[in-house]
């Protein structure tokens, strides 16, 4: 089966808008986050010529350079999770169609659901937490980047919260049918300490820059 990397951007979005649910919000969020981090990344291809930059210290073109390169790795993760996504998907639905006519089946079903759930749930969660990593590598974008091109990294603070929050339904809709409690714990912890901090993030950014207002 073809990836869904390696589609034409056309026929991925064709691919959301059908009857089938996978792939569907996680993979959509998986691929939003790729997209902040190529905003940011082009921002910085847009700033290290400039004679701005070039006046910087050579600690604060390190921290630049550093970002960008953290930012990049970042990237190749969430597009790996536009995939993992759908996959984790059709692995749940495969647990669903198990057989539930006795008891033991019925067993056997709802821990399957269970591990499932778990998979369904990890993808998700990271993209949160990539775009919680991605924070204070977007911040030294903007502090240093080429401000001719603000709007951009603006944008990508923008779609890291969508894919942030999107992330969360995400989670929430299979949380639900997980056992394991431990493991329950320390996803709805860690996602509240990410979230919040996006959250933060992005009411400062907002407040921060006048672009995001009419003139």
């Amino acid at each position: 089966m073809e990836k869904l990397i390696d589609m034409k951007l056309e026929d991925y979005i064709n691919k959301v808008d059908s009857p089938s649910p996978a792939p569907g919000g996680g993979s959509v969020m998986g691929a939003v986050g790729s997209l902040a981090c190529a905003l940011a990344g082009m921002v910085g291809h847009l700033t290290i010529n400039k004679n701005k930059f070039k006046e910087l210290t050579e600690e604060e073109k390190n921290d630049f350079n550093n970002a960008i390169e953290k930012i990049k790795e970042i990237k190749i993760k969430l597009i790996e999770t536009i995939d993992k996504d759908a996959e984790s998907f059709n692995i749940f639905m495969d647990a669903i169609k198990l057989p539930k006519n006795t008891e033991e089946e019925k067993l056997i079903r709802k821990n399957e659901i269970s591990k499932a759930s778990v998979k369904s749930t990890e993808t998700p969660f990271n993209i949160l937490k990539y775009s919680y990593q991605l924070i204070p590598l977007f911040d030294i974008i903007l502090k240093y980047g080429n401000s001719g091109v603000i709007t951009d990294i603006a944008s990508a603070y923008i779609l890291i919260y969508a894919a942030s929050k999107g992330s969360i339904l995400n989670i929430n809709i299979n949380t639900t049918l997980i056992e394991d409690k431990i493991f329950l714990e320390d996803i709805k912890k860690n996602s509240s300490i990410y979230i919040e901090k996006i959250e933060s993030k992005f009411r400062e950014i907002e407040n921060k820059l006048d672009i995001f207002r009419i003139k």
